[in-house]
């Protein structure tokens, strides 16, 4: 079992994300004592720590992220995209096939069952069910009737449409079930992954939720020996797919069933460590439409109509495909596994040290998760490389030392190409006054963290990606990155004995591939969304999967224990910044409060640690660019950066920043024990103004 604490003297946020996910669904957060939770994140709107949300209640904070979540879909969702149902079927031609082929007979069977007529059969293996199956099915198929009908839902409340879809996915996957039994029985090979079943609870807040918001149908995918009923317990660190439902089909409960989809599904991704991507789907009335999320764009497919066949078919094809395709086709992480023997997860980071292999790394603590559902879904371990010779337990915990961070860095090939410098309007830049604030906390054009470290050049105002081919050099890339950044820091600072500690050292790293040994791909938004017509590409950030193992592990600024010791931390924070500045020429540009973290070295003492170079830039290349571009955290940023003032960016800029965390901690407390939250801010500004 995951290693324990004392609950008893966890907050209620904490307990909150002490309960999001068990193994080997999930894997549990660390607990809130020193050393663990501690490397960046980007604030954003489904993360209630970011700091526009500081002094607000529960109630506010809701009514915001429902607001921003109305704003994301405004900028990025794309609708009535053909190829998204074809996105979950498998990827090798004879499953495909097999999956085309199962599509049809359970579409067949399907009709037959809620009509009650005989219909022309497909090739099948169904044959004649057990006397049990046949009554479920025929009670499932008498349940869902309505939904299928054009005036089947005459109040017009979606409280009905959670039983009646429930009842579909359990009708369907029944008749799959039994078809590949069929299949199987005649040695054809069954094919079937998984079954996709509805969680017993409609509207129903999860296990891991981050507040006390409901989801209407969650669907969970489970062993193909299951019985085909209802799943107990619904989870976000289980679910596959979060239904959202309408009582009708109008424009704006469109609009509010893609907000509150948008809003309930960043909790798979805090929930689950190993998901790359994720599914939801949209109900309004009788029409269905799956999303697809990538990194910074979601997708949705043309209404699925319920009312007629061919829509009752689509649907049931976008469920076989979820049913036989591979894990890697469900958004799951292939390079993330749950050791059942060791009681923990095994992580393969690629090795430093030899090209195309990796190292197991063993963790059994996040300590940053992937909160947000537009972002690099930057999320952070402690592990180790040393196998455990026992399961681990409460009696014998893991031991970490080091930090894996697992993120999503942009391919920015053409970030520095003398063609896109504009005369100080350059590549990633907008004008001034159409600046505004983005879900990351920065200002920019509306893509957040994508709005300074992309390929993409302006035109007309609009942000345009750049897609790289098929098989680019990740060479340059590389160097650019923050593995890149940090290998070059360490090479150049080495011989500084008075800077160990003060920065993180990689271990072993690179980037991440899926697939089998003799058929490994890029894991990037290639691989996710497949070869996007040049328009979607345009509209689409390319992003590229990386994950590298850190050393030493700190902890966050908050566990300051008094004002000399915050005092010492910052002295040796910019006094690290100046060393990479004049000996490396790479420019930070993010302080804040989340990229400071303490050190507190066995021997003794302390120190600080400057971290998260995602946002770093190497002068020595980008000198000759001016690039009004906005990055770092919003309460941080210096006046030229908020404004995206055509001058350069310097060292001046970072240390303004210091100067406002400063005034940040001092308005609202340098630790928990001082820190100031809720209704007691007006008062406490009042206090010190």
């Amino acid at each position: 079992m995951p290693r324990c604490v004392d609950l008893a003297n966890l907050s209620r946020s904490e307990l909150r994300k002490r309960e999001r996910n068990q193994p080997p669904a999930a894997i549990a957060p660390a607990a809130s004592s020193r050393g663990v939770d501690n490397t960046p994140r980007k604030a954003g709107p489904s993360n209630r720590g970011n700091s526009r949300y500081t002094g607000c209640s529960e109630t506010q904070v809701s009514l915001l992220r429902r607001e921003e979540m109305n704003t994301e879909i405004d900028g990025r969702l794309e609708t009535d995209i053909a190829w998204v149902v074809d996105r979950a079927q498998p990827a090798d031609a004879a499953s495909k096939a097999l999956a085309d082929k199962v599509t049809r007979t359970v579409a067949t069977r399907l009709e037959s069952l809620i009509t009650g007529k005989p219909q022309p059969q497909a090739a099948s293996t169904v044959g004649a069910p057990a006397q049990s199956d046949e009554s479920r099915m025929v009670e499932h198929a008498h349940a869902v009737i309505p939904w299928f009908q054009k005036n089947g839902n005459p109040s017009g409340l979606e409280r009905p449409i959670y039983k009646q879809l429930s009842a579909f996915m359990l009708l369907v996957a029944q008749l799959l079930k039994c078809e590949l039994a069929g299949r199987a029985s005649n040695a054809t090979g069954a094919g079937l992954q998984r079954l996709i079943l509805p969680y017993e609870k409609v509207d129903t807040n999860p296990e891991g939720a981050d507040d006390g918001t409901k989801i209407d149908v969650g669907l969970r995918s489970c062993p193909v020996n299951s019985p085909v009923e209802a799943q107990p317990d619904a989870s976000y660190g289980r679910a596959l797919a979060v239904v959202e439902a309408k009582g009708r089909s109008t424009k704006a409960l469109w609009h509010q069933a893609y907000a509150q989809l948008f809003d309930y599904s960043h909790n798979v991704y805090y929930c689950q460590i190993d998901r790359r991507f994720i599914w939801g789907l949209a109900c309004c009335g009788s029409e269905v439409r799956a999303c697809i999320f990538s990194n910074y764009r979601a997708f949705a497919s043309p209404a699925i109509d319920m009312t007629d066949k061919a829509g009752r078919s689509e649907l049931v094809r976008l469920l076989v495909g979820w049913s036989l395709c591979d894990n890697d086709r469900l958004g799951y992480d292939d390079t993330i596994v749950w050791n059942s023997e060791l009681q923990c997860y095994e992580i393969s980071v690629p090795c430093a040290d030899r090209p195309g292999e990796s190292v197991p790394y063993y963790t059994d603590a996040f300590i940053i998760g992937a909160e947000r559902l537009f972002s690099r879904h930057c999320r952070c371990f402690l592990a180790t490389s040393t196998r455990p010779t026992a399961p681990v337990t409460e009696d014998n915990p893991l031991v970490p030392d080091c930090v894996i961070k697992d993120t999503w860095t942009f391919h920015d090939e053409q970030y520095n190409e003398p063609a896109l410098d504009t005369g100080g309007n350059s590549a990633g830049s907008t004008s001034t006054g159409n600046s505004r604030d983005n879900s990351d906390g920065s200002r920019g054009d509306g893509n957040g963290e994508v709005a300074d470290k992309l390929a993409r050049v302006t035109i007309g105002g609009e942000a345009v990606f750049c897609w790289p081919p098929e098989n680019f050099d990740l060479s340059s890339l590389t160097e650019r990155s923050e593995i890149g950044i940090l290998r070059k820091i360490d090479a150049r600072l080495r011989h500084r004995v008075d800077l160990d500690g003060r920065y993180p050292r990689i271990l072993d790293g690179g980037w991440v591939f899926q697939g089998s040994d003799t058929q490994r791909v890029l894991d990037s938004t290639r691989l996710i969304l497949g070869d996007l017509d040049s328009a979607q590409q345009s509209r689409t950030p390319f992003c590229v999967h990386m994950r590298y193992a850190m050393t030493p592990i700190g902890e966050p600024l908050k566990y300051v224990c008094s004002i000399p010791e915050l005092i010492v931390v910052l002295h040796d924070v910019m006094r690290c910044h100046a060393a990479i500045y004049d000996e490396c020429r790479i420019l930070h540009r993010d302080i804040s409060d989340s990229n400071i973290l303490i050190v507190r070295p066995k021997s003794g003492g302390v120190h600080g640690m400057l971290i998260d170079f995602d946002c770093a830039v190497d002068k020595s290349v980008t000198k000759r660019f001016t690039r009004p571009e906005c990055s770092g955290s919003l309460p941080y940023m210096s006046v030229g950066n908020l404004e995206r003032l055509p001058i350069p960016r310097t060292q001046l800029d970072d240390w303004e920043s210091v100067i406002y965390l400063i005034c940040w901690l001092g308005a609202f407390g340098i630790n928990d024990e001082s820190r100031i939250v809720g209704g007691n801010l007006p008062e406490h500004l009042d206090e010190i103004c």
